[in-house]
């Protein structure tokens, strides 16, 4: 079990997904980064959502819409009862593609966000192609908008190899994990 560390939906507890793959925020990381962002009223893209611990986190902060992305059928689906459970009502969509195919979409269609937050298998080789198609797709993030990947300590210094089009403002580190914060160019 897992438990949304602030916010409405305080100290509730979400079901992981049974997906092999999945790896999920530790809990003292995902506190630090919503101690870090302003979520409230604000549009959430959470990309390789896994559990979609970080789109629940953010709705109970105050996200005025949230659009979680994973590949995993399962996940999804654990997604989509973990909302039944808490609240059905909650304006979280899930949408179960490739992050290549979702993110050239909603660029297509207009749909941008005020954060984007990327958490890609760790040491898996997900950085560059999830930085490739942000930098064709930079329509993506609202223009005040800001960019996170999470990644592991060894692959920090992979996010910025492709950040063309964005400026790294910070960097952090909690619990095994790193932060990248960016904004756009």
């Amino acid at each position: 079990m897992l438990t949304i560390t602030g916010g409405k939906f305080a100290r509730r507890m979400i079901n992981p997904t049974t997906a092999k793959k999945t790896r999920h925020t530790p809990q003292l990381a995902r506190k630090a980064l919503f101690d870090v962002i302003d979520i409230n009223s604000k549009s959430l893209l959470d990309l390789f959502s896994g559990s979609g611990i970080i789109s629940f986190e953010a709705i109970s902060r105050g996200a005025a819409n949230v659009l979680a992305v994973e590949i995993s059928r399962r996940a999804c689906n654990s997604i989509l009862g973990n909302k039944r459970g808490i609240d059905p009502s909650m304006d979280l969509e899930i949408l179960c593609s490739d992050f290549r195919r979702a993110i050239p979409s909603f660029v297509k269609s207009g749909i941008a966000f005020d954060v984007v937050f990327a958490d890609p298998p760790f040491d898996e080789e997900y950085i560059q192609p999830l930085m490739a198609v942000l930098e064709r797709n930079t329509e993506l993030l609202n223009l005040a908008g800001m960019l996170i990947v999470e990644s592991s300590v060894r692959e920090k210094g992979f996010v910025l190899q492709g950040a063309g089009s964005f400026d790294l403002v910070d960097q952090r580190n909690y619990a095994g994990v790193v932060f990248s914060f960016m904004v756009k160019k």
